[in-house]
Order: structure tokens, then C-alpha cells, then sequence
């Protein structure tokens, strides 16, 4: 018996979900993405300082080899950065579709790449198989952003 039937309630039907607006939608994917780039983001600097702290005791010329190195994987970030975002936002503030079209072929375009860039990207791979410790995921963590982004676009 249900909480209705023994309360002696009526069933009322039930609405179908509301789905978001496209222009709603749009923003919340920019909003989306900015989270996922600032896993990422969180993912990439708690690997390099496991690479640091692990060389710690080294000698200061390769401490500074070291630093340069972990520096190289901000690249990630520089190549999948935020202007899908800015892309998308821009898309769902249009004021007309003729506009609101000219932003998401742009936006089409920038994912295009994107994907490309993180399912090719042998710095993602050995990131993610990294011998520190470290539990990074940043291939599935971007994909799922770009999936979303995907979505929200059309």
C-alpha cells in the first residue's frame, strides 16, 4: 500500500519534467565546462606536486629540471581551455537565432578540436597511468565534459 492510499489521498498526475530552455541549456553547459576545466585543472596540480615531493631531495639543478617539466602539463589546459565555454554562454545570451546560429557553429568547430586534441593527446594517457600515486582521470573527466558540451550544442 502506498503513503497516498493510506492517507486516503488522490493521485494527481504527474507533469512531465520541465527541460531547460536551449539558451538555459547553453549556459548551463558553459558553467559545465568552466567545473570540468577546474577539475581538471585541481587533477594536473595535485600531480605535479606528487611529482615535486617525490623529488624533494634532489639535487636543486634537477629540482629545477623537474619544475620544468611539471610545468609542460598545464599544456593540457592550454589546448582544451575555456573559450568553449565563453562560446557557449555567448550562444544562449543571443539576442537573435541568427546569432545564436553563428555562435554555435563556432562552438561545433572549437569541440570538433577538442575532442580530437583529448582522444590523441599522449600526455592525457601517460597523466592518467602516472607512477605517483596520483588518481587523475583526466581523459573520462574531459570527455564527459565535452559529451555534455556536445549535448547543449546540438
Amino acid at each position: 500500500m502506498s503513503l497516498l492510499q493510506l492517507l486516503k489521498l488522490p493521485t494527481l498526475p504527474r507533469s512531465p519534467p520541465v527541460a531547460p530552455s536551449k539558451p538555459e541549456r547553453l549556459e548551463q553547459a558553459a558553467a559545465s565546462w568552466c567545473q570540468t576545466h577546474r577539475q581538471a585543472d585541481e587533477r594536473i596540480e595535485a600531480l605535479k606536486s606528487a611529482i615535486k615531493a617525490h623529488y624533494a631531495g634532489a639535487h636543486p639543478e634537477l629540482l629545477q629540471e623537474i619544475e620544468n617539466g611539471a610545468a609542460k602539463l598545464d599544456g593540457v589546459l592550454d589546448n582544451v581551455d575555456r573559450r568553449l565555454a565563453d562560446m557557449m554562454a555567448n550562444a544562449g545570451k543571443a539576442g537573435d537565432d541568427g546569432a545564436r546560429r553563428a555562435e554555435l557553429k563556432n562552438a561545433r568547430a572549437l569541440l570538433t578540436e577538442y575532442i580530437v586534441y583529448v582522444k590523441s593527446e599522449p600526455l592525457i594517457a601517460h597523466m592518467d597511468a602516472n607512477p605517483f600515486g596520483v588518481k587523475m582521470g583526466l581523459r573520462a573527466l574531459l570527455a564527459a565534459g565535452l559529451t555534455d558540451a556536445a549535448k547543449a550544442i546540438g
